[in-house]
């Protein structure tokens, strides 16, 4: 499964008290209400269904991790993802080695 760059960041040092908007795609075999329902286990707020079989949920930062752990998954990036600003392509342009 792909994790974000930025997304593996807020696993790694989560923000007590912070929320994230994360697009989560699934695997074409899993079940977006089994997915879902998961997901709200989780603590999740469903604000979306996306085409292709995605979500687009908020999540505490201190619950990032589990959602990256549940099943049917194929990818989970910010909301950022969406977006195209002045400055490029999104979350997942990094310049330089910025680990």
């Amino acid at each position: 499964m792909y994790v974000s760059p930025a997304v593996r960041s807020i696993q790694r040092h989560p923000i007590d008290g912070e929320t994230a908007t994360l697009l989560v795609r699934l695997d074409d075999a899993a079940d977006v209400e089994t997915v879902a329902e998961q997901i709200r286990e989780c603590g999740g707020t469903i604000e979306q269904r996306l085409e292709f079989d995605a979500l687009a949920i908020t999540v505490d930062h201190s619950a990032v991790a589990s959602i990256c752990e549940l099943d049917g998954l194929s990818a989970v990036e910010t909301d950022d993802t969406l977006t195209m600003g002045a400055d490029g392509a999104g979350e997942d342009v990094r310049l330089g080695d910025q680990s």
